[in-house]
């Protein structure tokens, strides 16, 4: 048994997850000393955590698996232990692999680094969704998809508005150019596709400025919600420098997730609330009108000459019988800056008609085949 243990960690919203690695951790070491993320940590990597430090401290000291809490100001882990002499290091084996803990094993080779599983089911994530779910369906609001960057709240003029928070590194200001030269991915929520992380990262739109200039593109288009963009004063944006071109795939992902969390430059899109999605509003009504005004839709949008490339039910919002669009953080256009591979893979996209058929089979996991309509499988050609 180790005499002191060390570990990091937000711990917002104590849950059953939090105490099962502190358990584990108690069981390697005499002592286990928690740096707990401060609220401006916090803010930085993710978001405000629910509840502020000295609330979050308190939970954690009168837990009989902690014995020390120190605040965590996003330090290296090399810096905490000159200060604190543990003998082993902790942490989710989320992290397993990240440059942080692969730096601080070849500095320090003699400190061991334990990782722990995930508890599966349970996240301060999953427990803050719920909570704004609930909320949402408590005071009858209605609004899209809802994860850790999009909230609904009251717009001044009483309007239900969605608030998602867009963050661009200094790489990706002014230009929406694929600056990591990554592979293109797949959409995220194309269940058919059981895609490979390593060779299709996870790393929203490429690059979040695409995001802002197709929406100054369909700005008062019937089938995309009203907007407004708010731009937000961001500080202490990337402090860490790498050479990206001699980095491994998994790494310039990191770093490029690392950048855009601190990015340069954060933007608000306030975007009124479009109604319901089509996943509930199916569970009530019959379809049929909302499936061929979302086929217009997708003809329109490739006369643009842009491809969504995610649309699936939970994208598309159904209000007073009219349909909108939402959530284009996946989507590609000719006017963007493209290399070569990725301008094959967009026109490719374009003249197969490729959101149709993405939406057709999304629709395949949210009814019985036979039940999707016939004018969306009806031929293109």
């Amino acid at each position: 048994m180790y005499e002191v243990g060390y570990t990091t960690g937000t711990f917002d919203l104590l849950h059953r997850g939090h105490y099962e690695i502190l358990k584990k951790c108690k069981l390697y070491c005499k002592k286990l000393i928690v740096g707990l993320v401060s609220d401006e940590l916090g803010i930085r990597q993710k978001r405000r955590p629910v509840l502020e430090f000295e609330h979050r401290k308190t939970i954690l000291e009168n837990s009989k698996y902690v014995d020390a809490v120190v605040k965590f100001d996003g330090s290296s882990k090399q810096e905490d232990y000159l200060k604190m002499h543990f003998e082993v290091l902790f942490i989710s084996d989320e992290y397993y692999k990240k440059l942080e803990y692969t730096t601080f094993q070849d500095n320090f080779p003699h400190i061991p680094v334990i990782y722990f599983p995930v508890t599966g089911g349970v996240s301060t994530s999953q427990i803050f969704k719920n909570m704004v779910f609930r909320f949402l369906e408590d005071t009858s609001t209605r609004a899209a998809s809802i994860n850790g960057d999009i909230l609904a709240v009251e717009w001044k003029n009483g309007k239900n508005i969605i608030v998602k928070p867009v963050k661009i590194s200094s790489d990706e200001v002014g230009n929406t150019k694929n600056n990591y030269l990554l592979p293109v991915p797949p959409p995220r929520n194309w269940k058919m596709i059981n895609c490979d992380k390593r060779m299709f990262p996870n790393v929203t739109g490429v690059n979040p400025n695409r995001e802002l200039e197709i929406f100054k593109m369909i700005s008062g288009k019937d089938w995309f919600p009203g907007f407004q963009v708010q731009k937000k004063e961001t500080d202490n944006y990337e402090k860490r420098e790498e050479v990206m071109c001699e980095m491994e795939l998994d790494k310039k992902v990191e770093l490029m997730n690392y950048k855009r969390k601190n990015g340069k430059e954060t933007y608000w899109i306030l975007q009124e609330d479009g109604g319901e999605t089509l996943t509930r509003y199916l569970q009530k009504e019959d379809g049929t009108s909302v499936f061929m005004r979302v086929r217009e839709i997708i003809h329109e949008m490739r006369d643009l000459g842009i491809v969504h490339g995610d649309l699936h039910s939970g994208n598309i919002l159904i209000k007073d019988g009219n349909v909108s669009i939402i959530d284009f953080g996946w989507c590609l256009h000719k006017s963007f800056e493209m290399e070569e591979d990725e301008r094959h893979y967009y026109k490719e996209m374009l003249e197969s008609n490729f959101d149709l058929i993405h939406f057709r089979e999304s629709l395949v996991h949210d009814m019985l085949e036979d039940e999707i309509p016939a004018c969306l499988m009806e031929s293109e050609n």
